[in-house]
């Protein structure tokens, strides 16, 4: 268990196979629309997600109210559809992480949505390779409480704690049978005293209530759907797919 982009840089140094995890919203929204049939292709910002838009004739993912794909996962959910399949989704947290994943890097996407089928593909991966796994929790930018509303440090160096993501690293722990290290014990520990209020917890974070003051309350309760998907979306070549597609 492990955090951020130190954490991915570590974990691909030492060949693990990582699990990025960043619950509000980037894992969510990627694993929400690879089960709707879509390709995401990560970016850390806008400026370089339109660039790579450009490059690849993708559609830039923009913000909630102004695009039809956003990292709202709710944009993908009546979409199976659409004509536009592949979509670069712009993320300081989670596509950060995923855009570190190199040729030969093994790295999948997981959330409480696909918390199961990624714990036990992960696991029997694992040990066909024998490799260890790191459960990256993605983190996010500081956030300060300023009585009024939640506002967040756009600093890039500001990466701290966030419970939702701390709770899916969990729940994905909870699923593999492997050795497991005192600190990936604790993550474990916490989701399953957590796991009858996971929404309520979700809803409370600085992440949660940062959205449900912006209007979207249900990318928070889509997020804390426990196992609603056995997708698993794997980085490969710079864009994040089903397994085996």
């Amino acid at each position: 268990m492990d955090w951020g982009v130190d954490g991915v840089r570590y974990a691909l140094k030492n060949k693990r196979i990582l699990v990025i995890v960043d619950t509000l919203r980037f894992s969510t929204a990627v694993v929400t629309a690879i089960a709707k049939g879509f390709t995401i292709y990560p970016a850390s910002d806008s400026t370089v997600g339109k660039t790579a838009a450009d490059r690849l004739g993708a559609e830039l993912a923009g913000k909630p109210g102004e695009s039809k794909y956003t990292i709202s996962p709710n944009s993908y959910l009546d979409a199976a559809n659409s004509d536009k399949k592949s979509i670069v989704l712009p993320s300081p947290n989670g596509s950060a992480c995923s855009e570190l994943v190199g040729e030969g890097d093994i790295a999948f996407i997981g959330c409480l949505l696909n918390a199961l089928a990624v714990a036990q593909y992960c696991h029997r991966f694992a040990q066909e390779k024998h490799r260890a796994i790191t459960i990256i929790a993605a983190g996010e930018q500081r956030a300060v409480d300023t009585g009024e509303r939640i506002v967040y440090e756009r600093k890039e160096a500001y990466r701290v704690f966030a419970v939702e993501d701390y709770l899916a690293a969990g729940a994905i722990i909870s699923y593999m049978e492997s050795s497991k290290s005192a600190e990936a014990q604790a993550c474990e520990l916490s989701f399953v005293a957590a796991r009858e209020r996971l929404l309520e917890l979700l809803l409370r974070s600085f992440s949660g209530r940062y959205l449900v003051e912006n209007g979207l309350e249900n990318d928070v309760r889509h997020a804390a759907q426990l196992n609603s998907y056995d997708v698993i979306p794997m980085i490969h070549d710079g864009k994040i797919t089903g397994l085996n597609e």
